[in-house]
């Protein structure tokens, strides 16, 4: 019995690391794309180099959106509407450095909570 639990247990945290089952987590790149999940961005922390650009990818039942939480930039400018649904994707180049809290309009706000991240645009502040 114990080792039918433990073959259970395995095959559990093999599916969870298979899926990403961690939150968030980090994306760096000079093109990235994050999808917008249920509740969730795919990564929590994106760096790019000035002139990079995010691909916004809808993957969820709801509609999503990211918005700068200084209002600098928004997926809207460039895919027209604020609901992006599955598929439904918006790609942003970025020419001024900076670190941007950025979060959902539905599930997120502007003070980094709930469904909230932070792009960091050429070298991070430190």
């Amino acid at each position: 019995m114990k080792l039918r639990l433990l073959g259970l247990s395995t095959a559990v945290m093999i599916a969870i690391v298979a899926c990403g089952g961690s939150e968030g987590g980090m994306v760096e790149g000079t093109d990235v794309v994050v999808r917008m999940f249920d509740n969730r961005f795919e990564f929590t922390e994106i760096r790019i180099p000035v002139g990079g650009t995010v691909n916004w990818v809808g993957a969820g039942r709801q509609p999503h959106n990211a918005v700068a939480a200084d209002e600098s930039w928004s997926t809207e400018t460039v895919f027209g509407s604020l609901d992006q649904f599955d598929g439904d994707s918006a790609s942003l180049s970025y020419d001024q450095a900076g670190e941007y809290t950025f979060f959902c309009t539905y599930h997120g706000n502007a003070q980094g909570e709930n469904m909230a991240g932070v792009l960091i645009v050429g070298e991070p502040s430190s």
